[in-house]
């Protein structure tokens, strides 16, 4: 224990202190005559007694401090991670022997911790092995990050390696700073299985047009037979095929463009017939629902002149019949914008054209815009309509080619069109880096001279209910062009052309009141909606409640009040069993009364049954990549003799300075009042008053 002064010069303080108690105290008991009836003895205790009082009350105004050091001792914290999906619900008795023995072997000499995990991640030892997903990245993560800087000695890893969520556990695995012991459970010989792994579609389509859907398939020990694949549309048969398996352990892709038929919710199912022997069936059907537009939509393309990039669109939105297309040139512009579902603008603003009354009444509307950027554009006007995407400015050009983003989500695009675009010619875009904010995706990325970069080529999003696409690059017929040159016809350019044409064109509710939500939910999700409210001079309000009532197919209502964030409303109303739902959202602003209407789908999909057959190969990596090591459950007492050999998980023992003021200790108050009292007594009982 130490005593330290905050000023440098504190040993003179202390040394005066001394000095002007000593002398207070002489000159009030040696100098002054009331005390002349004292003898001298009983003259020095009590200037003994008043000098030390007053010398700690000097040592408190010096701020004194106690520097204490404590020792502290932490145990290594050994984490339990267990897959609390449904795939591992049979191994619930394994998991509590297992458990329990880590109880028994390691409480004395360990910290250990308990974590759940499956769709979400968990600090629980309670298994109940009813989580429709495994996401194995996720927990890697969090155990990473609640670890950082404490003494975690090793992972404990309890599951059936079979993820179906998040990132491949086994490319985290590197950034881990402790060993991963993994202990499998689960069957892993290979059956005789068919399996529809996962289905990717748009979510919006128009009647009468086609519609891709991309099934992903996967055969074990089905080699040399024949898959029958059936897709029904509200139980009648819409399309059939078969797929001829070429070894024991074969994956395919389908992809099948069907037609929108009919309007409203459209619900599909896709069906592998079974085969014999096959023991899970769940996994031979998906059930999916999009929604089937009917609206024609008007477009309405503004350039300086002719351009062939304009004439190229127009071209591939001609064999869609749901979209009226008119083009405009030069200072050609029509006096109102609102009977359009979409402006596409060529390099406009341009040097020629800032086209100022046509971009302001853009921007005080939700009209869906698209931006194609090319030499011509004025960047420097475009940049300020703020708009999700910036350039910098530049007069020069460069060449570039499209590099898809795989994260972009808002709608689907063929592998083979990825294909065709990304070995297109290249267009000339703007020189200059790009900033692009977090409401726009990257549907592409500029690829220069076979170099990916992080410039936006394509980027599409929505702000406040208006959809924006930007399009960095002039030369789009070339790419026309080369489909044809390619493959004999325009089938990748007009799917690029009429995804994000129909992307931008779906008409939003231009309402004062709007809610928005995805039509479709899988089982899994909980189901989100978010509300916007505007006043009567378009500002977003949200001071009044929003209420909603959500009803089924058989007509049993539930009702929720939204949440108020920032300036939107926002509402999550957990789970709900699968089927169609309706619902009627209202609000009151002043003397207005608003109602949203609107539906969705939520289907079933048992993505933890569609594949049962334990992966210990995602368990062993794990352990080989971070010095652990893996375990069958049969063999798990192993591991608990490995783990105590482990040197390295070891007790860390640190100190700890703790600094206490004078004045804050109670001892020395209760001190000083006990001198200051026993001096007043003794100067009373002498007879000094």
């Amino acid at each position: 224990m130490e005593i330290n002064f905050e000023p440098n010069y504190s040993g003179l303080l202390v040394l005066l202190s001394i000095i002007l108690a000593a002398g207070i105290s002489y000159f009030l008991y040696f100098r002054n005559t009331d005390s002349a009836s004292l003898t001298t003895m009983q003259k020095v205790f009590l200037a003994f007694l008043r000098c030390f009082s007053l010398f700690l009350i000097f040592l408190f105004l010096l701020s004194p401090l106690i520097e204490r050091t404590k020792k502290i001792k932490q145990l290594p914290i050994i984490a339990v991670a267990f897959d609390n999906s449904q795939s591992v619900q049979s191994y619930a008795d394994s998991y509590k022997q297992l458990s329990q023995t880590l109880k028994d072997r390691f409480t004395d000499d360990y910290q250990l911790e308990f974590w759940s995990f499956g769709g979400k991640v968990e600090n629980t030892e309670s298994f109940t092995g009813t989580d429709r997903r495994s996401d194995y990245g996720q927990m890697l993560k969090t155990l990473k990050n609640n670890y950082l800087n404490k003494n975690i000695g090793a992972l404990i890893l309890f599951g059936d390696g079979i993820y179906n969520q998040g990132q491949d556990p086994e490319n985290l695995a590197s950034g881990l700073k402790f060993p991963v012991y993994s202990i499998g459970v689960g069957d892993t010989t290979r059956k005789t299985d068919a399996i529809i792994r996962n289905v990717k579609t748009n979510k919006v389509a128009f009647l009468k047009n086609k519609f891709p859907v991309e099934i992903e398939l996967k055969f074990s020990k089905l080699k040399n037979k024949i898959a029958y694949i059936d897709i029904e549309n509200n139980q009648k048969l819409v399309y059939s095929s078969t797929i001829s398996i070429t070894s024991e352990d074969d994956f395919k892709l389908e992809f099948v463009n069907l037609e929108a038929s009919e309007v409203g919710m459209q619900h599909f199912k896709i069906k592998i017939r079974p085969f014999e022997g096959e023991v899970n069936l769940k996994n031979n059907e998906y059930e999916f629902v999009i929604q089937i537009l009917e609206n024609k939509q008007k477009i309405l393309m503004l350039s300086d002149g002719p351009h062939p990039d304009l004439g190229a669109i127009r071209t591939s939105l001609k064999e869609l019949q749901n979209y009226e297309v008119k083009l405009l040139t030069g200072n050609d512009v029509p006096d109102s914008l609102s009977s359009y579902s979409l402006v596409i603008l060529n390099q406009l603003p341009s040097v020629k054209n800032v086209a100022s009354k046509l971009l302001t009444t853009i921007k005080d509307s939700r009209i869906p815009v698209l931006f194609l950027v090319g030499p011509n554009s004025m960047l420097a006007q475009l940049n300020s309509l703020d708009m999700g995407l910036k350039i910098s400015a530049s007069k020069n050009t460069e060449e570039v080619q499209s590099a898809f983003d795989s994260n972009f989500s808002l709608f689907v695009l063929s592998d083979a069109t990825k294909e065709i675009i990304e070995s297109a010619p290249p267009l000339l875009s703007p020189f200059g880096n790009t900033e692009l904010t977090p409401v726009l995706q990257n549907l592409s990325l500029q690829n220069i001279r076979n170099i990916k970069t992080n410039k936006t080529m394509m980027a599409f999003g929505a702000d406040k209910g208006r959809k924006v696409g930007f399009i960095v690059g002039e030369g789009l017929w070339r790419w026309r062009l080369y489909d044809y040159q390619v493959n004999g016809n325009h089938e990748a350019f007009d799917e690029l052309v009429q995804k994000t044409i129909q992307y931008l064109a779906l008409k939003e509710n231009e309402d004062n009141f709007n809610v928005y939500h995805p039509a479709l939910f899988q089982e899994t999700d909980n189901i989100e909606l978010t509300a916007e409210l505007y006043n009567d001079s378009y500002q977003l309000v949200n001071s009044p409640d929003v209420s909603i009532r959500i009803k089924n197919e058989s007509l049993k209502e539930f009702s929720y009040l939204f949440d108020r964030t920032d300036d939107y409303y926002r509402l999550n109303a957990g789970n709900l069993e699968p089927g169609d739902y309706t619902f009627e959202a209202e609000t009151q602003l002043g003397n207005q009364h608003f109602t949203e209407n609107g539906n969705f789908s939520i289907v079933k999909n048992e993505i933890e049954v569609q594949n049962n057959q334990a992966d210990f190969g995602v368990l062993f990596q794990l352990a080989q990549q971070t010095g652990g090591q893996f375990y069958p459950f049969e063999n798990y007492g192993t591991l608990v003799d490995d783990i105590k050999a482990n040197k390295q998980i070891t007790v860390q023992q640190h100190k700890q300075t703790i600094q206490t003021e004078w004045i804050n200790l109670k001892l020395l108050f209760f001190l000083l009042i006990l001198v200051f009292g026993i001096e007043w007594f003794y100067r009373k009982y002498w007879g000094i008053y």
